[in-house]
Formats: structure tokens, C-alpha cells, sequence
């Protein structure tokens, strides 16, 4: 069985939304992001992005690598690595260069793997 997330979230996280906040708009960050609540809008970062299981986004992500447990409706491009656990859900089309998703996650969209360049955040 793969890692949960209290396991590989970052020690250089520098942004957290933490369980019960509420977030609209749009995000962006050079740094780590974790998620525990939920975001209604677009998130950025050139880092990693952690969104915990009692985590959602209503929008599109673009980050460097991202570990998702929760849940996201909206599109997901990873410069880097994509990994779901078990408990994520996700309702959108993916991009990224590499890719791993734990037994029962559901995925409900189109998956497209690419080269790191032809995977740019910019």
C-alpha cells in the first residue's frame, strides 16, 4: 500500500489552507502548497502541491508535482509527477510526465503523459 498523505507532505511547505477555510479566486505561490480545505478558483505553484483527503478544488492546478488524496474538478497539469491515493477523486483531464494512482482512485477524465518539456507551467 502506498504512503498516506500525513507521509509525504513537505517539510518546505510555505502555504497552507487549512481544514474548514474556504478559499476563492485565484492561488499562486513559488513555494510548497498544502490544501486541507477548499479552493473555488485556480491554483499555481512551481513547487508541490499537497491536497489532503479532507481537501477540494473547483478549478484548474498547475504545479510541478502534485500528491492528491482529495478531491479536484477541474484540470490537472503536473511539470513532473502526478500521484493519487487511494482516497482521491478526480472529475477532469490530466497532463503530466509521470504518473501513479493507488487502488481506488477514481479518475474521470483523459490522461495524457509528456515529455518534461512539452509539460511546461509557463
Amino acid at each position: 500500500m502506498g504512503k498516506k498523505f500525513e507521509d509525504i507532505k513537505g517539510e518546505e511547505t510555505t502555504t497552507v489552507i487549512g481544514a474548514g477555510v474556504e478559499v476563492e479566486g485565484t492561488f499562486t505561490a513559488s513555494g510548497n502548497i498544502t490544501i486541507k480545505g477548499h479552493l473555488t478558483g485556480s491554483v499555481e505553484t512551481k513547487n508541490d502541491l499537497y491536497v489532503a483527503e479532507t481537501a477540494s478544488i473547483d478549478g484548474e492546478v498547475k504545479t510541478k508535482n502534485a500528491f492528491i488524496s482529495g478531491r479536484i474538478k477541474g484540470n490537472v497539469i503536473a511539470e513532473e509527477k502526478l500521484k493519487f491515493s487511494s482516497t482521491a477523486k478526480i472529475d477532469g483531464d490530466l497532463i503530466c510526465q509521470n504518473l501513479s494512482v493507488e487502488e481506488g482512485a477514481i479518475l474521470n477524465g483523459k490522461c495524457q503523459m509528456s515529455k518534461k518539456e512539452e509539460v511546461s507551467l509557463e
